[in-house]
């Protein structure tokens, strides 16, 4: 009876301490798995808000790439390159495809959907790409600026405007809107570049009309004054009503006929130093080029910065990934589990 008794014990004591144990890997269990929901919640709370940010940003990049397209696209007939306009569509094809991309983002999350977070994981990839290739395009076009733009402002005045309405349209509002008149006050070339005559057959008078070659003496190389040479030199016009300064109260022109007729000073006279005050002095060579380099600025900042985000969301999205995974494998393991069968 004794032995029988110590037999009870120690069998009591032995499933005892296997419970014990059981009871202690439960509980190490329950730690890891509510450490790896945690840790899978903060992921999913990261990739959450970085998605609600990115949609803010692709809402922003929509609206600058719309407002540009419809209201800066002259700048790409003046400078006589498609790079500005592509610029453009560009930033709004980049939001549109940011906009997209988080919302399937949001709604993998809030899902836990494995499948759509790898799809979302690809896109990501994808919109890196996309705006790397933006911001290369941007510093190529940037390189470009310097080289090409004075001789493709200079082209497009001299041979389209007063014959093609779209680039005289285009001159006329870049002039108005930017307070400038033809390229630069000063010659941005050599003068071997003005080696044909004016509209009316003379070539330039003086050396102070061959020094503002690229300012208001450029208009009588063009067309609309071809037409001006029709009407009597004291109603002749010099440059276009653009040229003219603007009063900013009546938001009319201060004196068209003083602007482009002066007979004591520019346009017409350059013999005279009298100044014109109702004639625009700036060039818009300076003014176009800040305009286009700016927008060049922005894409290669939002280029980078944006790719940069880019990589941090597929790292958070890789982990949650890998949590999801892991949350699956545990699952499978805790269902194989003899208590469980």
């Amino acid at each position: 009876m004794p032995r029988r008794a110590e037999n009870s014990d120690s069998e009591k004591d032995s499933r005892n301490g296997e419970m014990e144990i059981s009871t202690i890997e439960k509980v190490t269990i329950e730690k890891k798995v509510s450490r790896k929901a945690r840790t899978m919640n903060c992921f999913k709370l990261l990739l959450a808000i970085f998605n609600i940010i990115f949609i803010l940003v692709g809402i922003a990049l929509l609206a600058v790439g719309i407002w540009t397209a419809v209201s800066k696209l002259y700048v790409s007939n003046v400078i006589g390159d498609t790079l500005f306009s592509a610029a453009s569509y560009l930033l709004i094809a980049v939001g549109f495809v940011v906009i997209c991309i988080s919302i399937l983002g949001l709604l993998a999350v809030l899902k836990e959907n494995k499948r759509w977070l790898k799809i979302y994981f690809g896109l990501l990839i994808f919109g890196f790409l996309i705006l790397i290739v933006a911001a290369i395009l941007a510093i190529v076009f940037k390189g470009e600026v310097e080289s090409v733009m004075v001789n493709s402002m200079r082209k497009s005045l001299i041979d389209s405007y007063g014959s093609d309405k779209v680039i005289t349209d285009s001159w006329d509002k870049l002039q108005t809107e930017l307070e400038c008149c033809a390229l630069s006050r000063k010659s941005l070339g050599s003068y071997a570049l003005f080696n044909f005559p004016y509209k009316d057959g003379l070539n330039p008078k003086n050396d102070n009309e061959l020094e503002h070659q690229d300012s208001w003496p450029i208009y009588k190389r063009t067309e609309f004054y071809a037409r001006q040479l029709k009407i009597g030199d004291g109603d002749r016009k010099y440059v276009p009503p653009s040229c003219c300064v603007v009063d900013k109260k009546t938001k009319d022109y201060k004196s068209l006929k003083h602007c482009q007729f002066f007979s004591t000073g520019p346009p017409s006279n350059f013999e005279s130093t009298f100044t014109n005050d109702y004639l625009l002095y700036q060039g818009c060579y300076d003014k176009a080029k800040e305009l286009v380099l700016g927008q060049s600025d922005i894409i290669v900042a939002l280029g980078f910065v944006f790719a940069f985000l880019m990589v941090a969301g597929m790292v958070v999205t890789f982990f949650l990934l890998r949590s999801l995974n892991d949350e699956a494998e545990d699952e499978v393991k805790r269902r194989r589990e003899p208590d469980n069968l």
